[in-house]
């Protein structure tokens, strides 16, 4: 072998010698997580319960895990459980009465009626009847790791052979709020406070929904735009309340000309991943 072969074989062996051994390790971290949504109010006991757990999404809105079960709402501004049914509007208001009509309830049950009384009152052209109490709220708690819409859906429970009202007559709004204040209970004793660790904005209620007429077939009432969740902490601290308002007559009131009777009707709210 020549000392130019020798060089060159040397050279390669170096080459060779030089290469280091590979290997190679894939790790892969997977984790899912689906959208999710609570809501929560509470039970005909007062006791504040997850009505429905929902996850996941799609065209059936997800699967609830406490499928079957309807809480009642809250009394708007505390944790009390409404009642299954609500009470009407109460007593007719005098406006624009020249002397006060000076109404007594004698028997308090919370109605005008026979046994009730008032004073002779002097009117003029801008007198007008409406009714007191005629306007309810409740509400319910939303936390959720996604957006989410709400579907309502109102039905009649009067039977209507019997009122002069429909749906139409009760006027209905929903709104939401992360008001970190503590809730009022039925005893006066203050309750856990929520939303301090939720977003104060997460969709828009639907305007063209102003009366109850308006779901008699479900509809949108609420379009969902973020997730509840905007920083770390509980359930409560997560929420946002949702208010219901219904008025009779609307945002014009009762008149004499809606006519008489009691109208009732039951709204169900479907919170759903879309």
């Amino acid at each position: 072998m020549n000392l130019k072969k020798a060089l060159l074989a040397g050279a390669a062996l170096m080459a060779v010698a030089g290469m280091p051994a590979q290997a190679s390790i894939v790790d892969n971290p997977h984790f899912r997580v689906l959208g999710l949504v609570v809501v929560w109010s509470a039970d005909a006991g007062g006791n504040t319960v997850v009505n429905d757990f929902v996850i996941g999404a799609g065209a059936a809105g997800g699967t609830d895990l406490i499928s079957g079960t309807n809480g009642n709402t809250v009394v708007t501004g505390s944790l009390a459980a409404t009642a299954t049914s609500v009470g009407g509007a109460s007593n007719f208001d005098i406006t624009g009465a020249v002397t006060s009509p000076n109404f007594s309830d004698v028997n308090s049950d919370g109605f005008l009626d026979a046994g009730d009384t008032f004073d002779a009152f002097t009117i003029d052209d801008t007198t007008d009847v409406g009714v007191s109490g005629a306007q309810l709220n409740s509400s319910f708690f939303v936390a959720s790791n996604t957006a989410f819409n709400i579907v309502a859906d109102a039905d009649l429970v009067t039977d209507p052979a019997t009122t002069d009202f429909t749906l139409a007559d009760i006027g209905f709004s929903l709104s939401h709020t992360n008001d970190d204040t503590g809730q009022t209970e039925a005893d006066g004793t203050t309750a856990f406070a929520f939303g301090s660790a939720a977003n104060a904005s997460v969709g828009t209620s639907t305007a063209a929904v102003t009366d109850l007429g308006d779901i008699e077939t479900a509809g949108t009432v609420f379009t969902g735009s973020a997730r509840t969740a905007a920083n770390r902490g509980t359930i409560q601290e997560q929420s946002v309340r949702f208010d219901a308002t219904y008025t009779l007559g609307g945002t014009q009131g009762y008149d004499l000309s809606m006519g008489a009777g009691d109208v009732e009707a039951d709204v169900t709210y479907t919170i759903f991943v879309p």
